[in-house]
């Protein structure tokens, strides 16, 4: 009989630039991979009750460009970058910059790994800032925020799988 798998977002700051993210899924790397990549399976889970994501448009490749908008026209967020590094479905690779009515962030970058373990997958998110300031900035809430989208995405991936 299989394992209980630990579906507990764990979130680390393994230096003062640094914050990674690790959640076990109940579905093939493949499969996570993709929901993490293709616009119709991220309008499945991303985003939040609040802030839905309206707008997906993704050019996966190697200096392609991303954009993700979110919430009402009048007070929209928007997550946008350039894929970096792509291995299908072992990494993602890209640079993102989060903007609101009033912000704009500085640019980050983060690395995502999808690692097969018998059949489910261990991601592990790894977003690198510029400045203590900026990264502390992004902890302020993430949990609630990923724990939150991740278990969409549990949700989706088991679905599919």
């Amino acid at each position: 009989m299989d394992a209980k798998v630990d579906k507990t977002l764990k979130i680390t700051t393994p230096s003062e630039l640094e914050i990674v993210m690790t959640r076990m899924f109940e579905a093939p790397r493949h499969l996570v991979f993709d929901a993490m990549t293709k616009p119709e399976h991220l309008q499945r889970w991303f985003g939040c009750e609040q802030a839905p994501l309206r707008i997906c448009e993704i050019d996966l490749r190697v200096g392609g460009a991303y954009r993700f908008v979110m919430g009402p026209p009048d007070s929209e967020c928007t997550l946008q970058g350039i894929y970096r590094e792509i291995s299908r479905p072992e990494l993602v690779v890209f640079t993102e910059r989060f903007s609101m009515p009033g912000f704009t962030g500085s640019e980050y970058r983060v690395a995502t790994t999808f690692e097969d373990i018998g059949g489910k997958t261990k991601m592990t998110t790894s977003i690198l800032h510029s400045s203590k300031e900026a990264r502390d900035g992004h902890l302020a809430g993430i949990d609630q925020g990923v724990s939150t989208a991740y278990d969409r995405l549990a949700a989706f991936v088991e679905s599919q799988a």
